[in-house]
């Protein structure tokens, strides 16, 4: 009898966080044979009862996952475990307290990890189930090695043509600045220590404090980065999660500042003269791509700041401090900056990430899934849990659409639609089938496949 074609399911949470590097991994897994479903995360959940049975490979490992979970399980479906937010944290225990779900991280029957010290960290964990963990490294480091650089290349330039010189700013204050007023989990600990502080875990209210005064120092930084850098533009590139009034208040002033989330980050990291950020991923995104990565850190602390980003950049302790760093380094053909590389940064990055040259990691992550996928027996589902489980996934669509047709005048549900489709926003085929071109273009490779549309924003990339 032979082996039921070979699938995937490949959710995306955050469009310009994840899609393009959700796309090569598709293509390299297409190539080897496979089909694979990719789109909105939201969407693929809540179409489950009508996906075929697959491995699905999820964003995150959170507790927040379990009723997908529960309905993967009971549909057939076989979990892996990955998670896009595994890497950049304060300590290992804050990512297991905030990233780890009890229920859920025991489920996958194996494991995708960023790098060794990703490994050894769910290892430790005590309802880690001895599953196989394979280090593979992610596909968005697949984007940024020198082989997929030309991938950006058109927009790298229409940024510059569009922009001029740049000096860049990522924010990451969601939880404080977030786009849906009164979401943040931050600014909402701060609020409750008005009127309950003995409520608050002290940890927990402790970071919400370090990270306002952050907040605070980033927006008076504006207008004298402005006034510093009066031939650049200041272009603010708040984190997807949050709201971009707080930052034009902040920049109403300057006629060179301009607050602008457009795309994936990696362009705009080519395309800037200077990279400034205080702990967020983009300073370990910067490095990799050999770009001038300054972090910004009036105020520091070892129990809150993020080791890896941080680690890796130009430190400055006082507007002044990066004012002049980002002047040496502009001027670097006749004042350069320390070298940035050292041998201390290459052993950091190491302990975090695999496969940043030679073999891809999405390849690699193909190699394992092709391996599995050979030696094992899809879960036959249990005909009452799977009927059960149908009947809610269908139900649950139902409701959603509902709600999007008739009860959109509620000001909390409105909201929430606008921050998903700010994270994610619906997609025609074309936006698929113009970045596997370019990925075709680029690496010549992935000729042979094939793209059809599914359902809202879920596609199908497929063996031709």
């Amino acid at each position: 009898m032979p082996k039921p074609r070979r699938r995937l399911i490949i959710p995306v949470e955050i469009f310009n966080r994840e899609f393009d590097a959700k796309v090569l991994l598709s293509c390299f897994a297409a190539e080897r044979g496979f089909s694979v479903i990719i789109g909105e995360k939201r969407e693929i959940n809540l179409n489950l009862a009508s996906l075929p049975r697959s491995i699905f490979i999820p964003t995150n490992l959170h507790n927040r996952y379990q009723v997908t979970t529960t309905l993967l399980n009971n549909l057939g479906h076989t979990l892996v475990g990955s998670d896009e937010e595994a890497i950049v944290y304060c300590s290992p225990e804050v990512y297991v307290k905030e990233k780890l779900g009890t229920e859920v991280f025991p489920q996958p029957k194996l494991f995708f990890a960023w790098g060794p010290e990703n490994s050894r960290i769910w290892k430790m964990q005590h309802n880690y189930n001895q599953m196989p963990i394979h280090i593979t490294g992610n596909p968005r480091t697949d984007l940024l090695r020198p082989e997929l650089r030309p991938y950006w290349s058109h927009q790298t330039e229409s940024i510059r043509l569009k922009f001029g010189k740049i000096i860049l700013i990522n924010t990451n204050f969601g939880k404080l600045n977030h786009f849906r007023p009164n979401k943040g989990d931050e600014r909402k600990s701060l609020d409750a220590a008005t009127h309950s502080p003995e409520s608050i875990d002290q940890q927990e209210l402790g970071m919400a404090k370090h990270r306002l005064s952050l907040f605070g120092y980033f927006q008076t930084m504006i207008g004298e980065l402005a006034t510093a850098f009066p031939t650049h533009t200041i272009l603010i590139r708040p984190h997807p999660s949050e709201s971009h009034e707080t930052w034009r208040l902040a920049a109403k002033d300057c006629s060179n500042v301009k607050v602008h989330f457009e795309g994936n980050a990696i362009p705009w990291l080519m395309a800037a003269d200077a990279i400034i950020h205080n702990s967020c991923t983009t300073g370990l995104e910067g490095y990799l791509l050999h770009r001038p990565v300054f972090s910004y850190q009036p105020v520091t602390s070892d129990f809150y700041d993020k080791k890896l980003p941080n680690s890796l950049s130009h430190r400055a302790t006082s507007c002044k401090e990066l004012i002049d760093l980002i002047q040496t380094s502009l001027a670097s053909s006749t004042t350069p900056l320390p070298h940035n590389g050292s041998e201390q940064k290459v052993q950091l990055v190491q302990q975090y990430l695999a496969f940043l040259n030679g073999l891809f990691a999405s390849e690699k992550m193909v190699d394992v899934l092709e391996n599995f996928d050979n030696t094992s027996t899809p879960p036959k589902p249990n005909w009452l849990k799977a009927f059960t489980s149908k009947s809610y996934a269908i139900s649950r669509n139902l409701k959603r659409k509902f709600n999007a047709q008739f009860r959109m005048a509620n000001p909390n549900r409105s909201q929430r639609y606008e921050y998903l489709q700010h994270i994610f926003p619906e997609m025609e085929i074309s936006m698929l089938q113009e970045r596997v071109e370019r990925f075709q273009s680029v690496l010549q490779r992935f000729k042979n496949i094939k793209i059809r549309s599914l359902a809202k924003s879920i596609f199908e990339i497929s063996p031709n």
